[in-house]
């Protein structure tokens, strides 16, 4: 079936007198103007829904974000004050962060609008960076360089070069010039040729360089946090009491003084005042 247009009206406007007035309307434009009339408002509704869902998202995409600063300000919170505890720092030399929120107060929970939140943290931020240039870099610092200045301390280098010839075990030992009984040996000793250069195992100072009756020419190095070294048999001493030795500076060469049954060296480890085996520092393994 064909789409007919719809036909036109006549109007007849008569006048006293006067000839009638003919006024012919087509209804296709009033139906086409009607349609748009009323489609405008359906499009204006459509555009502030699509607003509405727009900055909905939009503000759900903020409150998140702010969420998640804040979030980062908290945990940097923490690492703050855990950086404090490892450099024993007393709690009042690193201040708190300080909080915002007030003792004594309640009510029912409430999500916060995300410009409110963003504030919140723009406000925070200036203050922790202040806090962290004023108390924890240097209290970092100083941490790290405490802690490098323990790890050079801690005699965990070899005293000789290249493969440990080990003679003798710390511990209770037989004699090693005869006889039935058993004797403690405060230490390990390392097989050498006489000559061969010894080295400190940690940073230190000399305390000991000298002939020791059974130990022979020796030299003890004081590394501080409570650990100390003795090397012992020497042919050669190299160093002076009262000397900064470094981790592999040369102190001396293996020898065969004093109390020893061949050319080697003899190295002890004391923790506190008490000899340790030196095994466990330097780390070796069972088959040397």
């Amino acid at each position: 079936m064909r789409f007919r247009l719809p036909r036109p009206y006549t109007i007849l406007i008569t006048r006293t007198g006067e000839t009638p007035l003919a006024v012919t309307l087509r209804p296709l434009p009033f139906i086409i103007l009607g349609l748009v009339l009323a489609s405008m408002p359906i499009t204006w509704v459509t555009k502030l829904v699509s607003q509405n869902v727009q900055l909905t998202e939009r503000n759900e995409n903020l409150t998140e974000t702010a969420n998640e600063v804040l979030l980062e300000l908290e945990t940097l919170d923490e690492e703050i004050e855990d950086l404090r505890e490892r450099a024993g720092l007393p709690e009042g030399d690193v201040p708190a962060y300080p909080s915002t929120v007030e003792q004594s107060q309640g009510g029912v929970e409430q999500t916060a609008p995300a410009e409110d939140l963003f504030q919140l943290a723009k406000a925070q931020m200036p203050q922790l960076n202040s806090h962290l240039e004023a108390n924890v870099r240097p209290a970092l610092e100083e941490t790290l360089a405490e802690e490098m200045a323990r790890s050079a301390a801690f005699p965990s280098a070899k005293p000789l070069k290249g493969w440990l010839d080990v003679s003798s075990e710390f511990g209770l030992r037989p004699n090693p010039f005869g006889g039935r009984n058993y004797e403690m040996h405060s230490g390990i000793d390392f097989r050498g040729p006489i000559g061969t250069p010894i080295y400190a195992t940690a940073d230190g100072v000399v305390v000991t360089a000298q002939y020791s009756g059974g130990y022979g020419q020796k030299v003890v190095i004081d590394h501080g946090y409570g650990h100390s070294t003795l090397y012992a048999h020497m042919s050669a001493i190299a160093v002076d009491v009262g000397d900064q030795v470094k981790r592999g500076d040369n102190i001396g060469a293996l020898g065969n003084t004093g109390r020893s049954s061949g050319p080697h060296l003899h190295y002890e480890i004391h923790r506190d005042n008490k000899a340790v085996n030196p095994r466990h520092y330097l780390r070796l393994n069972d088959d040397f």
